[in-house]
């Protein structure tokens, strides 16, 4: 049974904050928010965890879920020397909860906001890639999904096609462009953070490095395998797509690790970006590989000094500014600050925007 959420309002937190003496990293929700001017009078012994947690994480893990039905965020901090892990949110009522979760409980979710109690089919289409590569396979399927949508207005049905190389490279630009959440690529590609310009000479190239399981050659022409045709009908109209980064500060610079997971009609699978060599692997996933993910993304996060970072931060500011009259936030300006309801991040005065999530406000 899950935890009840505790519910505080912002001057509490801003007491606590002001009462341990934190200073908000920039994983933070609470970065750059104008701490307490007085500390609090009344101390909440089982507030202070949970904030001291999400104000000098040492990590976070953030979970975009698109779908044609919208977008869902979530954001859990990581801090403490046994990693311990707190989900904040802000309610209907502008109060902020906080929940200890388990890595199992992130997996959960995500398996759940991907429709994951369909059991997935079990293929072998397991495989790495380059960017392009990666680019060509998305061309791939976009131009499956064409020929299909056309032969079934042409009431001429056919699940085996062919292509020349430009087809699928047409298909992808005229995807790419298109805001329609229901396919694929306008998917992918508000969650995928490489590079996605591809020339027609480097498309030509890199078709001819897709798996074998996929496409094969056939005279002038490419064909899809079998696995190729399953792999195009389960992913050419995905239910959903998630975004699951793992955030930490390294040489005082937020650095990121992304796993993309896609839903089809019965296949599940992960896009999981090589920062260093710069390829992409596809694999078949399931709940119990989005938690091994998120556990050993940080079993990699330094224990020790995120906190020190963003004190040194705080320290490093021009002494001009420090000597200059502090603004004193009265408690009415403090609860007035508005936070994102989707991530939890302090909004601007003014802004539509999160910058945090990119939710509108």
């Amino acid at each position: 049974m899950a935890e009840e959420a505790l519910r505080v309002d912002t001057k509490q937190i801003m007491g606590c904050i002001a009462d341990g003496g934190l200073t908000p990293s920039a994983l933070s929700p609470f970065h750059g928010v104008e701490p307490a001017a007085e500390k609090s009078r009344e101390r909440r012994a089982d507030l202070m965890p949970f904030v001291k947690v999400v104000a000098e994480p040492l990590a976070s893990v953030s979970m975009i879920v698109l779908s044609p039905e919208g977008v869902v965020t979530s954001r859990v901090y990581a801090g403490g020397g046994q990693v311990v892990l707190v989900r904040h949110w802000i309610d209907q009522d502008g109060l902020h909860n906080f929940r200890r979760v388990q890595e199992k409980d992130i997996a959960d979710e995500a398996s759940q906001r991907l429709m994951l109690d369909i059991p997935p089919a079990r293929l072998d289409y397991d495989t790495k890639m380059s960017e392009a590569t990666f680019l060509s396979f998305l061309a791939l399927i976009d131009g499956w999904r064409e020929k299909k949508l056309l032969s079934l207005i042409g009431r001429k049905p056919d699940g085996k096609f062919s292509f020349t190389g430009d087809e699928p490279y047409d298909s992808f630009h005229r995807s790419i462009t298109s805001k329609d959440v229901r396919w694929l690529t306008p998917l992918v590609s508000m969650l995928y953070t490489g590079d996605q310009v591809l020339s027609l000479a480097l498309f030509r190239e890199s078709l001819k490095n897709l798996s074998p399981k996929f496409v094969q050659s056939a005279g002038p022409r490419w064909e899809l395998t079998p696995l190729g045709e399953e792999l195009c009908a389960m992913l050419g109209a995905p239910l959903a797509a998630m975004k699951l980064t793992v955030s930490m500060i390294k040489n005082d610079a937020i650095v990121e690790e992304n796993l993309i997971g896609l839903r089809g009609m019965g296949i599940y699978c992960v896009l999981e970006l090589d920062e260093k060599n710069r390829e992409i692997a596809l694999k078949n996933s399931s709940a119990p590989m989005i938690e091994q993910y998120i556990h050993f993304s940080l079993a990699k996060v330094p224990k020790t000094g995120t906190a020190e970072a963003a004190r040194k931060s705080a320290q490093d500011r021009p002494k001009d500014l420090a000597s200059q009259p502090q603004h004193r936030v009265t408690p009415e300006q403090t609860q007035s600050k508005k936070f994102c309801s989707g991530c939890g991040k302090p909004l601007q005065p003014g802004a539509k925007f999160c910058t945090g999530c990119g939710a509108k406000i």
